[in-house]
């Protein structure tokens, strides 16, 4: 995001004209500022003081990008559409970048005809002059894989979920797999079982292996969509009539239907060939996560949403605002992972205890759909995390070490590392809400 957005340091000065105040101008410097350097959580912050001396066009974009980050995905979107009104002012690149931003909205709230209108605009936009280069096949090819996704879907019906009116209680199994753990929960087809991973970190449909899909019935609706995982791959998009979980019906949920979830060659004891995505733990709503008890409680009545969302939302992925001795980390927030790893950003915030007290460098290795990746780690005994006002003690946390590509640049981590399930068994009970956008520990 940091750079579709480094060339409002260059047209900032529509916004500085002696017509204006200095308190407009410091306004308009600041929210530019904040947006070039992607801190769209302080600019949610300060926003509301702010926005009496932005002009239109750069509180449109501010509007459009808060939100967003927000997951507020309606209101973005309108916001979005208030932006293109201002293409003179904040310059055609901004306004196709946040064109194409608009898909992420689009697709969290299953707006598929919405977007399949977009994707369609886009590749009429996209150059198409008979010189390709590697950037703009690969960008055709992504938005014809967008296409065929939200054209498969757009006339299909949204995602459903019927439940009783009190509170809905499910079995969930914390079992071991490979170096940590997995959320389990059994799901229904007919007469077909099936174990799934609860995993914050698939976005916007299920996963699913192809000898699960076929035993389930799911029906392939289209091909050759792209995902990114460990790598690039390819799956099949299929959908589903109607499962259950416990007591709770599921109908028309989307899956990616791909040949194996993990690798052949990376055997995993326990694993399962379905994992349940962020699209449907979001339309389940608030859940109370209790691991040694083993369920997870669906309140009749959410508790009280806290004053500020400690979630935030990019390109499909949840993100974790939370704080280690006192700073700010941002972590992203994916219980598909078996356990959590702190990134080389970690490390060079906090080198000096990473040093002290972490043990010899090892080869850490993390799986997941397209492949595996290696890292030069150091493991720390513990670790406090502060969420919120309670504390979060994990044990044995890998902290990835810098590393380079092949001509030598540093390569830097954009988070401070990925929460993983421990972030959940570590703790007695824990409330997670993707719709309302906040992960609290009770206790």
């Amino acid at each position: 995001m940091r750079r579709l957005f480094c060339i409002l340091l260059l047209s900032l000065s529509i916004f500085s004209t002696h017509a204006q105040s200095l308190s407009s101008q410091e306004a308009n410097k600041r929210v530019g500022e904040l947006i070039n350097a992607s801190d769209f959580k302080t600019l949610g912050r300060e926003l509301p003081t702010l926005r009496a001396n932005v002009v239109e066009p750069l509180l449109a974009l501010a509007d459009a990008l808060v939100a967003y980050n927000e997951g507020r995905h309606e209101e973005s979107n309108r916001a979005i559409s208030k932006v293109s009104e201002y293409a003179p002012e904040l310059g055609s690149e901004v306004v196709f970048n946040m064109l194409q931003l608009s898909i992420y909205n689009y697709l969290a709230l299953e707006q598929y005809q919405e977007g399949k209108a977009i994707a369609e605009l886009i590749l009429q936009t996209l150059p198409d002059d008979g010189v390709s280069t590697d950037a703009s096949t690969q960008a055709r090819t992504a938005w014809e894989s967008t296409l065929r996704w939200t054209s498969a879907l757009a006339e299909r019906e949204k995602l459903v979920v019927e439940r009783a009116e009190g509170d809905v209680v499910l079995s969930v199994e914390v079992r071991a797999m490979g170096r940590g753990e997995h959320l389990v929960l059994r799901t229904k087809v007919g007469e077909h079982e099936q174990d799934a991973i609860l995993d914050t970190g698939c976005s916007f449909a299920n996963l699913i292996s192809s000898a699960a899909a076929e035993k389930l019935g799911v029906e392939v609706v289209a091909d050759e969509i792209i995902l990114h995982g460990f790598s690039k791959g390819y799956a099949r998009l299929g959908f589903l009539p109607e499962m259950r979980l416990g007591d709770v019906v599921i109908r028309n949920a989307t899956f990616f239907v791909v040949d194996q979830l993990v690798p052949e060659n990376v055997p995993v004891d326990g694993m399962c060939d379905m994992v349940l995505g962020s699209h449907l733990i979001r339309k389940l709503g608030e859940m109370r996560i209790e691991p040694k008890a083993g369920k997870i409680i669906l309140p009749a009545h959410p508790s009280v949403e806290p004053k500020e969302r400690n979630l935030s939302f990019g390109g499909g992925q949840y993100y974790l605002n939370c704080k280690h001795s006192g700073e700010e980390l941002l972590l992203h927030f994916d219980t598909g992972n078996v356990k959590t790893q702190l990134s080389s950003r970690y490390f060079s915030r906090f080198q000096s205890e990473v040093e002290a007290e972490g043990g010899e460098v090892e080869r850490s290795r993390s799986g997941g759909f397209g492949g595996v990746v290696w890292c030069d780690v150091r493991s720390l005994p513990k670790v406090k995390l502060e969420i919120e006002d309670k504390e979060l003690h994990l044990k044995e946390v890998g902290v990835n070490l810098p590393t380079q590509y092949e001509d030598g640049e540093m390569f830097v981590e954009q988070y401070d590392g990925a929460m993983g399930v421990d972030m959940i068994t570590s703790a007695e009970q824990v409330t997670l809400d993707l719709e309302r956008m906040f992960f609290r520990i009770d206790k």
